[in-house]
């Protein structure tokens, strides 16, 4: 339920700490279907279903976010 988008789930595939993890949550996020893939292939269970459109690609603000302070 956050704003997580492709460069920062990227980022998260690319952290040696990851692949240590029993399971890795991200559904609810602004993930495409490309970069689910490359998710999936990770070691942990990885969640990201129930993915967000965002409306504008280019524009990260246009992100929603369901849970804040």
């Amino acid at each position: 339920m956050g704003a997580l988008g492709d460069e920062g789930a990227l980022a998260l595939a690319a952290a040696p700490a990851t692949k240590k993890l029993k399971k890795l949550d991200l559904h609810w996020n602004y993930i495409t279907e490309a970069v689910c893939s490359q998710l999936r292939k990770l070691g942990p269970r990885v969640d990201v279903s129930e993915k967000q459109e965002q409306e504008d690609e280019d524009d990260p603000s246009s992100r929603y976010i369901q849970v804040s302070e």
